[in-house]
């Protein structure tokens, strides 16, 4: 690939729905012009829980979520799935 020739981004693989949307909302498809085929493995009968969380700590979460370029749902998950490990 020659210096000048502008690389094509990769486009990640195993995002949600919502995160694809999110996705798609921030980038173009020109920018993936030299690529014929964009797949996605949106898993759309993923079944989502709510759980009640106090308001300021509700804030927080958001707040490091945008720093940490994640979604509070992704950070919260990954913090579940740490502490669940941790005791098993």
């Amino acid at each position: 690939m020659s210096k000048n020739k502008k690389r094509t981004p990769v486009v990640p693989d195993n995002m949600t729905l919502k995160e694809a949307s999110r996705f798609w909302d921030e980038h173009s498809f020109l920018d993936y012009d030299d690529v014929q085929e964009v797949l996605f493995d949106v898993d759309l009968k993923k079944e989502i829980h709510y759980f009640a969380v106090e308001k300021d700590l509700a804030k927080e979460i958001h707040e490091l979520a945008q720093r940490r370029g994640v979604t509070p749902e992704t950070l919260v998950n990954l913090w579940l799935q740490s502490k669940l490990t941790e005791g098993a």
